[in-house]
Formats: structure tokens, sequence, C-alpha cells
């Protein structure tokens, strides 16, 4: 079945991957924000926290290394002061699946295929969100399937933002030049204002030429977008609220 040969191929070069070093700017010290540290962040009332394509295959190959060791403690500690907000805002985790192991979202010819194609089903334990992020159900969290590197791929995420009158997001997420450019993008041009917390993204190896950097220092604050540290996060989340979800 072409699900179990792409799979069976992807693990080896998940082997392979392991060997390497992430991508990563925030261990041992984070890249420069793009808003000075005099500047207060506040994040308003109607902002949402985006929690991307934290699943156990992309997060478990770097999981091993000391840069991915640090990304998962910052991931998680901003997702813990996020939950402990009262009210909590809204929180949406993706997760990238497939309805069934016919993969009917994508074709043999897809280019996505490449990439995605040995992932499986929502029972699958490869997609499911890495133990180390809470969904915090009670609070209101949301998880998303998406089939495509843009978070609001095939699935609710552009209705939801609409019908809770967002207007900033928060993006954490694996890997930078996927779904965090992609979804940056996206939402920059629907008007949303846009942070990127930089110790919270991180580029599967191999990263040469420097493709983390690159994208957090050049192409996204050209934009603009801003590219925050997880310290100045947590001081815009407290800053802001009480958030209206």
């Amino acid at each position: 079945m072409r699900t179990s040969a792409v799979t069976s191929a992807l693990f080896g070069v998940l082997a392979a991957v392991q060997a390497q070093e992430p991508g990563y700017d925030g261990y041992p010290t984070c890249i420069a924000s793009t808003v000075p540290s005099n500047e207060t962040i506040s994040f308003g009332r109607h902002y949402a926290v985006l929690n991307l394509d934290l699943i156990n295959l992309l997060v478990s190959g770097v999981a091993s290394t000391p840069a991915g060791s640090a990304w998962i403690a910052n991931v998680a500690r901003w997702n813990d002061a996020v939950h402990a907000q009262s009210p909590a805002p809204l929180s949406i985790f993706t997760r990238i699946y497939f309805t069934n192991s016919h993969q009917p979202e994508i074709g043999p010819s897809s280019p996505f295929a490449q990439v995605g194609g040995a992932l499986g089903t929502a029972a699958s334990n490869l997609t499911a969100i890495y133990p180390a992020f809470y969904v915090n159900d009670t609070a209101g969290d949301v998880v998303l399937q998406k089939t495509r590197y843009y978070a609001g791929a095939g699935n609710g995420l552009e209705e939801i933002l609409r019908a809770q009158q967002i207007n900033t997001v928060i993006l954490s997420g694996i890997r930078t030049s996927g779904v965090i450019l992609s979804t940056a993008y996206r939402l920059f041009d629907l008007d949303y204002k846009v942070y990127v917390i930089a110790n919270n993204t991180i580029e599967t190896p191999p990263n040469t030429p420097d493709i983390n950097t690159n994208i957090l220092e050049g192409i996204l604050p050209k934009l603009p977008i801003d590219v925050i540290t997880i310290e100045q996060a947590l001081a815009g989340l407290n800053n802001s609220g009480p958030a209206v979800y």
C-alpha cells in the first residue's frame, strides 16, 4: 500500500535527519526581536494563539537535539502561560492527517505528497499532538485537521477567526519554512496582526543555508511581521486581555 511504503521510507529519512541539528534561533541565545525591548507589546483582547503542526512525527525528529529540547521547553512554557490566563484566549492546534488510508485529500502527483504523504489518519500516533504540549479541552482549545502547509488548508480556521472576531494571531510551530511561513503570509494578507515567537519556531534538518535565520531575520520582518522573543510574548500576554473568547 502506498502509505506503508512511504512511511517506511520516511522513517529511514527521519533517522538520518535526527543525526543533524535543526535550524533554531532561540538557543543558547535568541535572535534580535523586531520590537525594541523598551516597547510594550499587547495582543489586545481579540487574539488567538496558533500552535502549528506539533505532532509526534515532526517533533520526534528534533527532540533529541539540544536545540530541539530548548524549543520544546519554550513552546510548552508558552502554552502553559496561555492556559493560565483567565479567561484563556482561543488556542488552536493543527494536526496533519488524512480522512482515511486512501488519502483522498492528496493525489499521487500532488507536490505535498512528497512531504506529507507518509502521514496517516487521525488514529495514527504519528499525527497526534506531542505529549509535552497540553491541549485543554475545558478551556476551549481547538484541534484542526489540515492537509497542506497552510494552517487553514481544508479546515475551519478562517471561519473560526472571523466568528470570534480575532484581529491578532501569535504563531508557534514546526517547521519555520513550512507551516509558519505559509500561515504568516496568508493571515497577513487577510489583515491580521501576526506575531511569530522566534523561540517557538524551528526548522527541521537540513537547515542549509541558514533557512531558519533568513526567514526570521529577513523574510518575515520585510512583510512586515513582528518576530518577538518568548520573554516579550509572555510580557505581551500579561499586558493583554481579558481575552474575548
